[in-house]
């Protein structure tokens, strides 16, 4: 808890000399000296002070000073301390810790050293009389300290937000999984750098001290820009912490006004602080060291120029990004559409590779078509093709259209193609040869719809899914164009750049997250509903997603990875 009061230094102040400068705190410096003064061999405070030892045998309540025999009798004769109460330290360490710290508990105002006696509700602060004279005679709801704690529901609150917070801080992505993962990138590229440089000629050996001193530099690099991005977290954790403690040992320790007058403070800024920290609950930050092997290596003797290059990646890459398509088949074999190859791979339900069609050109996007578990796929040079995927993968027919397209879907009901084009910025309905329905790109007032629109999706109610990368959004439309909703969320729900997008048989959105490393679930209305996987579950930037109609999520990632998931 920090009361963000401003605490001159002096100017010569080094870095450990300068803890004076705060402000007490009463509370924490009465809990240290009561347990001191339970263990044994506790001295006389006044005894100590002018550098004499004497053993102490009693406490005074009001002073919290530990005294000896001789001491004890010269306090409880003096002027200003004869009414003080003080007890025998053999007596002091029977009674529980918590009875002690409540006892003669009393808490003065720092601004006018009066004690705290009232509470006011509508500014939520503890106050003296002069507080409320001067500062909050406007306000209508003042009350006594032990009235406002009667009911410690708002403190219970912001306890279990601590609680709540603290889990999520601790939980979110892992902190010390970041360390683990550029460790071991670090590690992966240096074991590749030596197996490279070992299997070629003196002169690439040249150049490997070279480049394993710039991995070291590199390193440190990355190690620094991991350390920034962390650094603020394990802050933030240990604020939270030292909150959670502190609320906690008021709770069982200190007086009522001594908890609300931290509660206030941790509520405060607990309230400043959720959002921000809220936001970095569902990605853990990412520093990796990948060694990058140069395509000219493979053609060394003729042109060797550089064996490769270090690049410090900080999980904000776009590589793989609208590479994959993904659809499933009624008997649960998976087919993938892999642009940078220019293939088509078919896997069994179990993740075998059972055939692949290798094609000319780039392959954008797949789904099934038809009672025959066919696919239709849309190819770079304003194509689509269909494949037979029964038994072998074979050529059907070819289809040439108007327009470049990249997503596909088919609708059941009406037997027709759903399609996007990043290029034209529209979502067309066309025919199986290829001839256009439907455009749709322009809103009311000919608004534009569509920025990026990438993958699709058609539902069971004949609704349009379309997720658009460039507005970070998910888009509905019904089949003659007029918009359904848009979701376009902020905070910690945000989308950044969505790429897939499936329902299942009930009408549940999918949608792949893939700058947020997570799949998120809407309602078909397009309400949020819950984050279904995220980092937690290995989801790595995925970018295709399908559910099979025996309830198994398939998601590509980005490097190519194909990851099945049970759904219920």
């Amino acid at each position: 808890p920090m009361c963000e009061e401003k605490c001159e230094i002096f100017k010569g102040a080094l870095p450990g000399q300068y803890a004076h400068a705060f402000q007490d705190d009463l509370f924490l410096a009465k809990l240290v000296e009561l347990q001191s003064a339970m263990c044994e061999g506790k001295l006389c405070d006044i005894c100590e002070r002018i550098e004499e030892n004497k053993p102490a045998s009693h406490w005074c309540m009001d002073c919290n000073d530990a005294l000896c025999e001789t001491c004890l009798k010269v306090h409880l004769h003096g002027k200003t301390t004869a009414g003080h109460s003080c007890l025998s330290i053999e007596e002091m360490r029977r009674i529980p810790l918590e009875t002690l710290m409540k006892q003669k508990n009393k808490v003065p105002c720092m601004k006018h050293n009066e004690l705290i006696t009232l509470f006011c509700v509508d500014c939520r602060e503890p106050l003296c009389v002069q507080c409320m004279a001067v500062s909050h005679r406007r306000c209508e709801n003042v009350i006594t300290v032990s009235d406002a704690l009667t009911s410690r529901t708002d403190v219970n609150d912001v306890i279990s937000r601590l609680n709540k917070l603290q889990a999520t801080v601790e939980n979110a992505g892992g902190i010390g999984q970041p360390d683990r993962t550029l460790e071991n990138s670090i590690h992966e590229a240096q074991e590749r750098i030596n197996t490279i440089c070992n299997t070629i000629c003196d002169r690439v050996r040249q150049y490997q001290s070279v480049l394993l001193k710039s991995l070291e530099s590199q390193s440190e690099k990355a190690k620094g820009l991991l350390k920034d991005r962390i650094q603020p977290r394990k802050t933030g954790l240990k604020s939270i912490k030292a909150a959670n403690d502190r609320m906690q040992t008021l709770l069982r320790y200190g007086s009522d006004v001594e908890i609300l007058l931290a509660y206030n403070q941790v509520r405060k800024k607990l309230d400043s602080c959720q959002g921000a920290i809220g936001n970095t609950e569902q990605k853990a930050p990412s520093v990796r060291l990948d060694f990058i092997l140069d395509d000219t290596v493979e053609r060394f003797i003729e042109n060797f120029d550089r064996l490769g290059d270090l690049t410090v990646d900080v999980g904000d890459s776009d590589e793989g990004i609208s590479s994959w398509g993904v659809t499933c088949t009624s008997s649960d074999d998976i087919i993938v559409t892999d642009c940078k190859n220019k293939r088509i791979q078919k896997f069994s339900k179990f993740g075998d590779l059972v055939d692949y069609v290798q094609l000319e050109d780039e392959p954008r996007d797949i789904t099934t078509c038809g009672n025959r578990d066919d696919v239709a796929i849309t190819m770079i040079g304003k194509l689509v093709i269909f494949l037979a995927t029964r038994k072998t993968m074979q050529l059907i027919k070819r289809a040439k259209t108007e327009r470049q397209y990249d997503g596909i879907s088919y609708s059941e009901k009406d037997a027709y193609l759903i399609v996007s084009s990043l290029r034209d910025q529209v979502v067309d309905i066309i025919h199986l040869d290829g001839s256009v329905m439907r455009s749709f790109g322009s809103g009311a007032g000919d608004r534009v719809l569509f920025n990026e629109p990438r993958f699709i999706s058609a539902t069971p109610d004949r609704t349009i899914i379309i997720s658009d990368v460039g507005q970070n959004a998910i888009i509905c439309i019904d089949h003659n164009g007029k918009v359904v909703f848009r979701y376009k969320p902020d905070g910690q729900n945000g989308l950044k750049k969505p790429q897939g997008v499936c329902v299942d048989k009930l009408g549940n959105l999918f949608v792949a997250d893939f700058g947020n490393n997570r799949v998120q679930l809407l309602a078909s209305d397009g309400l949020f509903q819950r984050n279904v996987l995220g980092i937690e579950s290995a989801l790595e930037k995925p970018v295709a997603i399908r559910v099979s109609g025996s309830n198994r999520m398939i998601i590509v990632q980005s490097d190519g990875m194909v990851k099945v998931f049970s759904y219920s």
